[in-house]
């Protein structure tokens, strides 16, 4: 199920891993992980197995740096690729898992790093969601409510970034889109509305993405009839 008001995934990528997490120390491993990372062999940072599990920047780094590996892989599989084949499930799961682990073991909640790693997970689950093809309407649901929770986590934890608000932002369409068109849509694209009022600034690689995301919201409103919002 391609939607076209999905984020796109390049532009995304870009603006999240700007900061190179691939640089970043490894937690204990030597030097194997991230010289493979500044060599671009994402190939074998993917099936690097890391067993570092404390709660140190270092740690989360490690992790981040495969779920990075493994996000990239999937992206760069053909747009035919569905997230039930069997290699694009396994990069997807892999990204999720290195991006939570990420998330889990790192010990500053205002760490900056965090804004990358929810970022890496909420282009994770997107990625997932967008590319389910011929499969239930429920279990469409339930892959954007898991972007709906980790995009609410996001604002949370890094209100400064905009990504937890576009991604929000998207699903709330997302799941309106799942809704009998009309007046049943009108509540999840208020809430998309809301979201990107509220939003900070993104970064220069997503201003037009939300930009697109908005004129969609406004044309859906249009044409499912929703009422106005009356200012008391």
């Amino acid at each position: 199920m391609r939607l076209g008001f999905a984020l796109l995934p390049a532009a995304l990528l870009t603006a999240i891993l700007a900061a190179g997490c691939a640089s970043t120390t490894d937690g204990g491993l030597g030097n194997t992980l991230p010289a493979h990372a500044v060599a671009g062999d994402f190939n074998s940072i993917a099936v690097t197995d890391i067993h570092c599990n404390d709660r140190t920047e270092a740690c989360a780094k490690s992790h981040a740096v495969k779920g990075d590996a493994c996000l990239r892989l999937a992206i760069e599989q053909p747009q035919s690729a569905s997230a039930q084949d069997a290699k694009m499930r396994h990069l997807l799961d892999c990204a999720e898992t290195g991006y939570r682990k990420a998330l889990a073991l790192q010990p500053q909640k205002s760490a900056r790093s965090r804004v990358s790693y929810h970022g890496g997970l909420l282009l994770t689950l997107s990625e997932r969601r967008n590319r389910l093809d011929d499969v239930k309407e429920q279990k469409l649901d339930r892959e954007n409510e898991k972007l709906l929770i980790a995009a609410q986590d996001a604002r949370r934890e890094v209100p400064s970034s905009a990504l937890g608000f576009l991604y929000g932002a998207s699903a709330h369409v997302y799941r309106a889109t799942l809704a009998p068109q009309g007046h049943a849509r009108c509540n999840d694209l208020r809430q998309a509305e809301s979201l990107l009022k509220r939003s900070p600034p993104p970064p220069s690689a997503l201003v037009e993405e939300q930009r697109r995301i908005s004129s969609l919201v406004q044309r859906q409103l249009r044409s499912n009839g929703c009422p106005r919002i009356r200012r008391m």
